[in-house]
């Protein structure tokens, strides 16, 4: 059964660390501090940022009846997922893989490699004038 907007907009907020956003003046849900969807406000579907143009791709190739994009999404890694094409199931597992792929990529940021951190500066021998 395909979702409204209001379900939509409902399932991505109760992810847990999602909050509600202005973005380009208009509603969207962030995680991690990036963003996550959004209801569309012109087109009966959610936005959704993915991983690259190359996934994009595959994921347009591969479910033409739910994924699109419009003009505007065309030299972006951004995909429209058809509202009357999701169910809260698979619009639950969207969110889930995409919200797994921040949560990780802000890990990932947070862990610094060892030889990369900052060393404790070297003590010197304080030299006096006389």
């Amino acid at each position: 059964m395909p979702i409204s907007r209001k379900e939509g907009w409902k399932i991505a907020l109760g992810f847990p660390g999602a909050e509600e956003v202005l973005w380009f003046n208009k509603p969207a849900v962030f995680l991690c501090g990036e963003f996550l969807t959004k209801v569309h406000d012109k087109e009966e579907a959610m936005t959704f940022r993915v991983s690259s143009m190359e996934m994009r791709d595959m994921m347009l190739e591969a479910e033409p009846e739910l994924f699109y994009i419009t003009d505007h999404y065309r030299n972006f890694p951004f995909v429209l997922a058809r509202l009357s094409a999701l169910t809260p199931k698979m619009l639950t597992e969207l969110i889930a893989g995409r919200a797994a792929q921040l949560t990780e990529s802000r890990q990932k940021k947070r862990r610094k490699p060892a030889d990369k951190r900052r060393k404790p500066a070297k003590k010197t021998k304080k030299i006096t004038r006389r």
